[in-house]
């Protein structure tokens, strides 16, 4: 065997080795791709979490977290604006999309622990964070009580409190329902509704994946986090920290964002004026710069 062939042999056999790392541009999949492209791995605590993994593998961590009932799809028309160089992994929290559902719980603090215990599971030894709705109290609950893990953080349409319990909008559309919701009932079109147009094959795909959590994750994720408060945890966490706010967010409205200021006074508070709860479908470019700007 010549010297060229056993050189070809070699360099086969270091891209087969468990241990080999190189670098690799993870492409962003295509709406009709997005969940088969997902990957699984299994957390300490036994739940299995589902991710999309993108970009540069050899970029900084950037780990982004959903809005209640939605998945990593949510992150889809933002990512591909996204210029700095980051490997990406975008979750599915326990009870959403293809990560299990147990019975049992859905806390603040238990999805933070679960993002905790990604990261470890994937070897990140520290993230930035992007997170939306519940995704930001995540982010919170993570940057609050591990605060090795994260790096920057991005809240988006975001608050202190959950909202407003029994007697407010979400509590009483989910709280009575006894079976599977339809993804184009008058409830799941409100719950997707936008000021903004955003591309419909999108929506489409949203709205099927989101009626198809199990209700008891809604109720259990609507009884823990709508009403609750993170107001005296807020000071705990000390990573640098950029806010997003849409001015015709329903959810987070204005009356939210005082205390949200005060909470945060250090804060880079950015608002998209005319814009919704889900802003970064709506402007996924501006959305993706700000990111971009804020965490190079």
């Amino acid at each position: 065997m010549n010297k060229f062939l056993k050189t070809l042999m070699v360099i086969a056999g270091l891209f087969a080795l468990p241990g080999a790392v190189f670098a690799t541009e993870i492409p962003i999949p295509n709406q009709s791709e997005w969940a088969a492209a997902k990957k699984t791995v299994e957390l300490k605590n036994g739940v299995k979490m589902a991710y999309n993994e993108m970009g540069d593998t050899s970029g900084k961590p950037l780990l982004l977290i959903h809005g209640l009932t939605d998945n990593s799809r949510t992150w889809s028309l933002m990512v591909p604006f996204l210029k700095g160089k980051y490997h990406i992994y975008a979750i599915d929290l326990r009870g959403h999309g293809m990560t299990s559902a147990p019975e049992c719980c859905y806390t603040i603090s238990d999805f933070a622990y679960d993002a905790k215990l990604f990261l470890d599971a994937m070897n990140i030894d520290k993230a930035d964070v992007v997170g939306h709705s519940l995704g930001s109290f995540t982010t919170q609950g993570l940057a609050a009580r591990y605060p090795e893990k994260v790096n920057k953080v991005v809240l988006v349409s975001t608050a202190i409190t959950g909202g407003s319990g029994p007697g407010g909008w979400l509590w009483d559309n989910v709280m009575p329902v006894k079976e599977p919701f339809d993804p184009n009932s008058k409830f799941m079109m409100e719950w997707y509704w936008s000021p903004k147009p955003v591309d419909q094959t999108f929506i489409k795909h949203m709205r099927e994946e989101s009626a198809a959590v199990p209700l008891h994750v809604w109720k259990g994720a609507v009884y823990d986090v709508d009403g609750g408060t993170l107001a005296h945890k807020t000071s705990l966490i000390t990573a640098p920290t950029m806010i997003f706010w849409g001015d015709q967010d329903p959810l987070m409205n204005a009356a939210a964002q005082e205390p949200l200021k005060k909470a945060f006074p250090k804060a880079r508070y950015e608002v998209f004026p005319g814009f919704g709860h889900n802003m970064f479908w709506e402007d996924p470019q501006r959305a993706a710069s700000l990111i971009d700007d804020f965490l190079k």
